[in-house]
């Protein structure tokens, strides 16, 4: 009996796919890591599971031993997308589209994805706005450093305000990189993201002002938006607790649209 990472090798010669690190592609082959991932999702019966990203459904294979109600798998590839609905069949639903095009998600109550590293930013933006119960992913080590970074330090950004005051986030697992087809230059972590209840205008809203003060994070907040909040408007951006900002964004409301969205980089700092 072949490993994954034999599987893995004989698929991408047999379906004639070569991984594009640029894009940052990788297939997870450790079968101990698919378990922690599906550990963490805790997934019941009731449960309506999607996968974003499934590749060559390693992970789709102990999702479905959990015996979810229903499990839909995203895939990109063509060939990878052929292949998964002949493996499965009508065990689970393949969608063969561009995970980023079904954001914001609404049909599913947990998420689970091991997503190419360059779009973790894109792909945390576009589930601050989903409505999901949990959503598990496995990020790359830097990044999930990010996340979790706290205000006043150097890799407190947008994209870390912004997640901490939509989710409660937690590490689940560690993935080390030799654990992936091709192996990517560090390592990963499982996480788990549950939201705290932050409606959809809410977080569009808390979304634009991140993206906004951040691009200026060294000065004062009160400089950037009108802050009803004297004490707080004189805290510069960077200092700005996520907690602070989500009060801003229940506050402030359409206060932003005096502030060009061309003032903003969203992606600068992810």
């Amino acid at each position: 009996m072949m490993n994954l990472r034999e599987e893995a090798i004989a698929l991408m010669n047999y379906l004639g796919i070569r991984p594009r690190k640029r894009l940052g592609q990788s297939f997870l082959v450790s079968r101990e890591a698919i378990i922690r991932i599906c550990d963490a999702a805790e997934i019941s019966k009731e449960d309506s599971v999607v996968e974003l990203g499934a590749g060559f459904g390693f992970l789709s294979e102990e999702l479905i031993r959990r015996n979810p109600r229903k499990l839909t798998l995203v895939e990109l590839d063509r060939k990878i997308c052929s292949y998964l609905m002949k493996k499965f069949g009508e065990k689970a639903e393949v969608l063969c589209v561009d995970m980023m095009s079904l954001l914001p998600l609404d049909e599913y109550s947990k998420i689970v994805s091991v997503p190419p590293y360059n779009i973790s930013s894109k792909l945390i933006h576009g589930l601050v706005k989903s409505n999901f119960r949990k959503a598990v992913l496995v990020l790359q080590k830097e990044f999930v450093g990010k996340l979790r970074a706290r205000p006043g330090t150097r890799k407190y950004t947008w994209i870390s305000a912004l997640s901490q005051a939509v989710f409660h986030l937690e590490i689940a697992g560690y993935i080390s990189r030799f654990d992936f087809i091709p192996t990517p230059k560090v390592d990963s972590f499982i996480i788990s993201l549950v939201p705290k209840g932050v409606n959809r205008k809410t977080a569009e809203i808390l979304s634009r002002i991140v993206r906004i003060a951040f691009s200026r994070k060294r000065r004062k907040i009160g400089s950037i938006l009108s802050i009803k909040d004297d004490k707080i408007a004189e805290k510069r951006v960077i200092n700005l607790s996520p907690d602070e900002l989500l009060e801003i964004a229940l506050s402030a409301g359409d206060a932003i649209e005096r502030c060009p969205d061309n003032q903003a980089d969203a992606h600068r700092d992810s």
